[in-house]
């Protein structure tokens, strides 16, 4: 997958950015939101810490002449975001530290209930894709329990990651009315100031089938429907425009049929539904898709199968592919 250009990402040359008023700050913050889920990180890793610092100095540091400040939003979405690339980049402790700091922004200082939801799904994403499966579930909780009828997608974000981390728990039924309440969520919900903006801040459809896809990956039985909602996100991404597109999310949907196809012991399925995966270039391959990649690689670790040729050669592509993480010092 070929890198963007940094000109394209951004719109102007990296060198020729200066962040030097909160309306620039801003602006500068909620376009690398929506370019994020379509751009290698490494393009843009170098302006979302620019950005990110100067949106956190302290508030006599970066005013303008007419006295304006950078806005408590500005300043939760700049943590939320960091916190996100910390995580893809495998600091789960930083990317929670840096998630906490964003929610109180959004709750003390913005009192944006759209932000506090969203940055609780931020805290689950990370505790979720380190293992900590009941500290997700809690973040996940802490964000559905916020009532306003003026949050947008991101509730139905929220349902989505109860149900998937109440299926890792094993607890199918909370899973499944997990999964009917993202549905319900999805009805109702209309668009906030953060699915405007879009990329990263915004729950489409596609992201929830995938997500659906692999909370039913770790219930019993429902292996067929988990490849149903991977295959329709393929679907919708492969017609989506460029800047709906989320190259992590079509790979989760990608490793969630794999998972399937592995628990119903055919291996040359799975080995196609990970083909795509396990050539994407290192720079996108983010610290949680290597995580969920060797998933695979433990499924198909049965005694029935030890001394065959292609599970083998299948578990070696995978050990290779982990092998070569995305590192920001690469590209630097």
């Amino acid at each position: 997958m070929k890198l963007p250009n940094k000109v394209d990402v951004l719109g102007e040359p990296r060198d020729a950015i200066e962040f030097l008023s909160p309306a620039r700050t801003a602006a500068a913050i909620r376009r690398l939101a929506a370019v994020y889920p379509h751009t290698a990180l490494p393009t843009i890793h170098a302006e979302l810490v620019a950005v990110r610092r100067h949106a956190t100095l302290a508030v006599s540091e970066h005013g303008d002449p007419d006295g304006s400040q950078i806005d408590p939003l500005t300043k939760a979405l700049a943590r939320g975001l960091s916190a996100w690339a910390r995580h893809d980049l495998g600091d789960t402790r930083e990317a929670l530290a840096m998630a906490q700091a964003g929610v109180l922004n959004a709750v003390v200082d913005a009192h944006n209930p759209s932000a506090e939801v969203w940055l609780r799904g931020v805290q689950s994403l990370i505790a979720y894709r380190a293992g900590w499966v009941h500290e997700a579930l809690r973040y996940a909780r802490l964000g559905a329990s916020v009532r306003n009828t003026g949050v947008g997608t991101a509730s139905v974000w929220l349902h989505s990651l109860i149900a998937l981390t109440q299926a890792a728990l094993g607890d199918a039924l909370a899973a499944s009315a997990a999964l009917r309440a993202a549905a319900d969520a999805r009805e109702l919900s209309r668009r906030d100031e953060l699915d405007e903006i879009g990329g990263l801040l915004t729950f489409d459809p596609a992201r929830q089938s995938a997500y659906e896809a692999l909370t039913r990956v770790f219930i019993p039985g429902a292996e067929g429907r988990a490849i149903e909602c991977a295959e329709t996100a393929l679907r919708m991404y492969a017609v989506a425009a460029p800047e709906n597109y989320s190259c992590a999310d079509e790979m989760v949907a990608r490793v969630a049929a794999a998972l399937a196809y592995a628990s119903l012991d055919e291996i040359e399925a799975t080995t196609e539904a990970l083909r795509p995966v396990l050539r994407l270039e290192p720079a996108w391959r983010v610290d949680g898709l290597v995580s969920l990649v060797m998933v695979v690689h433990g499924r198909l670790r049965r005694p029935m199968r030890a001394r065959e040729t292609r599970v083998r050669e299948l578990q070696e592509e995978i050990e290779t592919f982990c092998q070569m993480p995305l590192s920001v010092d690469t590209y630097a």
